[in-house]
């Protein structure tokens, strides 16, 4: 009877090892985020809503050896979104509500950004559980100030790193689709006519 329960337990550890899903995080550095010259920004003040629900969101997509990866896209991503909208508009404020007047009366402020963050991984590794490949999906619903809808705009971050490369960053392949996402957001943001308008 023992020598069964035994056995159990040492086929249940690599299901339970299997089942995890490891934190890592999809914040990227900010300074690889290039400026803008003054000639090209946008002369207007925004604003932008990520509601709560979505804010305090924890994700879980796969990872490599039969593991899953957790993590926040929008907590991760908001500092990097929130330096896009800085660097292509003359303001940025972030809103508690897509009406809240007050503020927009205050500030002038003349359209209203809400970004919906699709994100997936994936690797091949039977071994390491960091994912290789990282995709997020970002499509930015921009709104005048009483909701009518101005344009909407859809980018996609890659990103990959192998072992050699994650090893000691476990979060490479998210970061980096983070990044490349978001410097495609700053290049079709500066070039949609719609938001010069």
């Amino acid at each position: 009877m023992f020598r069964i329960l035994k056995i159990a337990t040492v086929l249940a550890v690599p299901v339970l090892m299997a089942a995890c899903a490891h934190p890592i995080t999809l914040k990227s550095d900010l300074d690889k985020i290039s400026a803008v010259q003054t000639s090209q920004k946008i002369d207007k003040s925004v604003g932008y809503y990520i509601d709560p629900a979505s804010l305090n969101a924890e994700v879980t997509t796969p990872g490599g050896g039969g593991d899953k990866v957790k993590y926040s896209p929008y907590q991760d991503i908001e500092p990097g979104f929130y330096k896009v909208l800085s660097n292509v508009f003359k303001d940025v404020n972030r809103l508690k509500s897509p009406q809240e007047k007050e503020l927009i009366t205050k500030y002038d402020i003349s359209l209203i950004f809400t970004p919906i963050i699709l994100t997936n991984s994936s690797s091949p590794s039977p071994l390491t559980w960091p994912p290789t490949k990282f995709t997020t999906e970002l499509t930015c619903k921009v709104t005048d100030k009483n909701g009518q809808l101005i344009v909407e705009k859809k980018v996609v971050g890659d990103g990959a790193a192998e072992f050699d490369e994650f090893k000691r960053d476990h979060s490479l392949s998210a970061r980096r689709s983070t990044e490349d996402l978001l410097q495609k957001l700053q290049k079709v943001l500066l070039e949609t006519p719609e938001l010069r308008k």
